[in-house]
């Protein structure tokens, strides 16, 4: 008896479902739309991301500042001050310091053949020599001899007012320690340099 009252019950349940369908049928629709909207409601919300749970994946792009550039322009104009602006600075430094800034040198100086002491002091004999006379009325100390460029002589004692000072050629020696043979080659130039009462440096170059 119950298996039959359950059957009969559900039938009578279906009957009056079909019953509300065909005297309501806008009351079933909008039933079952709120039903179904509130089934995606739920459903989307369960699935939307969180957005406050990594904020870093939804921010916006960075903007990105432009670079700077050098123009050819630009380029050239620092390509040429990297280039004059050492030898600008090269050029006043040998103004101020360099030769030109060295003043004459009042000696005078002689290539000549003249007779000196041998080693052994007891006799004398023609030999090639430099003649270097002072002709300045102050002596000249720190006084440097050349020949060539290369082969060089220093005077310790300081050349006095009027002296001559006769130095053997042979004596000339470079800074290897190479001196120089007279006669081997000819003697081009021959350059004096001394110490003038200013404490400048003078100088005196004489070509032959």
């Amino acid at each position: 008896m119950a298996m039959i009252w359950n059957v009969a019950d559900s039938d009578s349940q279906t009957e009056a479902s079909s019953s509300i369908r065909r005297h309501f049928p806008r009351l079933h629709c909008s039933c079952r739309y709120a039903f179904m909207s509130d089934s995606s409601t739920h459903r989307n919300a369960t699935t939307a991301p969180d957005n406050d749970a990594d904020p870093a994946v939804y921010e916006p792009p960075r903007s990105i500042a432009p670079t700077p550039q050098l123009s050819t322009r630009g380029l050239f104009v620092a390509l040429a001050t990297v280039c004059f602006v050492p030898l600008f600075g090269l050029s006043i430094y040998a103004v101020i310091f360099g030769k030109a800034s060295e003043h004459g040198l009042p000696v005078e100086i002689l290539i000549d053949r003249r007779p000196l002491m041998t080693v052994e002091g007891n006799s004398q004999m023609m030999d090639d020599v430099v003649v270097v006379t002072n002709e300045a009325d102050f002596e000249i100390p720190n006084l440097t001899m050349n020949l060539n460029g290369q082969y060089f002589l220093y005077q310790d004692k300081p050349l006095a007012v009027g002296e001559t000072l006769v130095l053997r050629q042979a004596a000339f020696a470079t800074k290897s320690s190479q001196f120089w043979v007279p006669g081997r080659y000819p003697i081009t130039e021959i350059t004096v340099t001394g110490k003038l009462p200013t404490g400048a440096r003078g100088v005196k170059e004489v070509q032959f």
